[in-house]
């Protein structure tokens, strides 16, 4: 049976320690390599990178509340080349209305990122100003009339509701948020106690502002998209990247604010502290341009050589050797797991085809097979939306079953983030199945896993193998069985 839950005045900011708190750590080791990783970086580069993260965030923002939908190729051009209708036509395009929308909501996080520069202190007249902001070519919303039909109403821009409102969940029940006549001391009462906690991890606060703001619902329409922009607002006070709820996270973001409204904000908070990991690895340098369009080419060739300098040499060689070491450890325990698995594969599919087998590669920095995969590591790389460092290959392991003239090629990767020596790795998988058509000849690859930014850990030169294995193991395990899965669905 349904359930009615009522709204409930403000609850002050919770403390939470254990996982959590352990969680938070490791994020902020990453934040701290990040950071370090800006002092090397030019201002181009890191306004660059901003502007890729807002743009990704404005759009994702919308498709979250289903005020629109885009494939993946447009969305990944228009945050890469900018919020224009030439980008996104090359890729299946984009409608005009869409994208106004789209620009609307960047316009109000480039607002916000500019406030947060210039020290703005949260605000009823800023969360307004952002409300205008981000529904400035919205000029309807949906309702319920009395007799529950949908009708489109007027919105009001940067002004409190004046009719009650409610979302209904998964399973049915009912969640009312502030009436009306209680928004304006609701509000109040959440910038009074926001000012308490200023001591408490950004990750926390952003959680807890975003689900009591929600809760709230102070506006007829767009309160979760400012609900994600304050969450921004907290998080670029506090030095950290600005992370993105996206449309694979959709299920399990409500999921997280469902089990906040019933009193347990550490579901929201872990989302929170894995996007914001995710955020920071990818806000790692990418390669930019540094020296302007008509420069001679002695010019460039000496910019570049001097970008490169810094790079290479922006890193102590302890540091350098500690990711090298890290990175070596868990080549190592990768190995034994493949390898403990590759006998059972084998077995498994002998029972029905006599000559299959199952063999195991591996290769590290400084071997000529390193270099293998890069394509397809490339891939799965900005698939993860993260910049693979190459320069010097990477640890790989792989995977190599055959069963009725069919291989699987199942690799992991544990490579180099961002350019020159961050002193971050990232662990990626991918899967490809191919068919055996004779001597040393096989058939183009077809590739059997679709990586999300779920689908990767991040790690740091401080981190220990054996600490952070339990992760790693966790993606090796899942994302061969789905290889497996879809290998052998394939064979039928």
């Amino acid at each position: 049976m349904a359930a009615k839950f009522s709204w409930r005045s403000v609850d002050p900011v919770p403390e939470l320690n254990g996982d959590v708190a352990a969680l938070l750590a490791t994020i902020d080791d990453l934040r701290r390599v990040w950071e370090e990783t800006l002092s090397l970086a030019t201002s181009e580069e890191i306004q660059e990178a901003r502007k890729r993260s807002l743009r990704r965030h404005a759009i994702e923002t919308g498709i979250i509340e289903r005020l629109y939908d885009l494939d993946w190729g447009v969305t990944e051009a228009l945050v890469a080349e900018g919020l224009t209708l030439n980008a996104a036509e090359r890729e299946g395009g984009i409608t005009e209305d869409t994208l106004a929308v789209i620009r609307d909501q960047y316009s109000a996080l480039d607002y916000l990122a500019e406030a947060c520069r210039g020290g703005v202190d949260l605000s009823l007249h800023f969360i307004r100003e952002l409300h205008v902001l981000i529904t400035r070519h919205q000029m309807t919303y949906e309702a319920q009339d009395q007799f529950g039909r949908i009708v489109h109403k007027a919105l009001s821009h940067g002004s409190w509701k004046t009719h009650k409102n409610q979302a209904v969940t998964a399973e049915g029940d009912i969640v009312e948020f502030a009436p009306p006549e209680h928004v304006q001391s609701a509000m109040e009462m959440l910038l009074v106690e926001y000012g308490k906690s200023s001591s408490t991890h950004p990750i926390i606060r952003a959680a807890w502002l975003h689900h009591q703001f929600t809760s709230i619902h102070p506006f007829s329409d767009g309160n979760g998209r400012v609900a994600r922009a304050l969450t921004l607002l907290v998080l670029l006070q506090a030095r950290y990247a600005p992370l993105v709820v996206d449309r694979r996270q959709r299920v399990d973001y409500i999921a997280t604010l469902e089990n906040a409204s019933a009193g347990d904000l550490r579901p929201l908070v872990r989302l929170f502290a894995r996007l914001e990991g995710i955020a920071l690895r990818s806000e790692l340098i990418r390669p930019v341009e540094v020296m302007p369009v008509g420069s001679g080419a002695v010019d460039v060739a000496r910019a570049y050589a001097d970008r490169l300098r810094v790079l290479v040499q922006g890193r102590g060689e302890e540091q350098k050797e500690q990711t090298a070491t890290l990175g070596a450890d868990l080549h190592a325990k990768t190995g034994e797991y493949v390898r403990s698995v590759r006998d059972q594969f084998r077995e498994a599919f002998r029972a029905v085809d006599p000559a299959a087998d199952a063999v195991v590669f591996q290769a590290a920095p400084g071997e000529e097979r390193a270099g293998w995969w890069r394509t397809q590591i490339i891939r799965t790389a900005n698939a993860v939306d993260f910049y693979s460092n190459l320069r010097e290959g990477c640890w790989w392991t792989q995977l190599r079953l055959t069963v009725f003239n069919q291989t699987l090629r199942y690799v992991v990767a544990i490579q180099k983030v961002g350019r020159g020596e961050t002193g971050v790795l990232a662990v990626t998988a991918f899967a490809e199945s191919v068919e055996n058509l004779g001597e040393n000849d096989v058939s183009r690859p077809t590739s059997l896993l679709n990586p999300t930014p779920d689908d990767s850990v991040t790690l740091v030169y401080t981190d220990v193998a054996d600490n952070r294995w339990p992760e790693v193991l966790d993606l090796a395990d899942r994302s061969l069985a789905a290889a497996i899965a879809s290998f052998s669905n394939g064979l039928g």
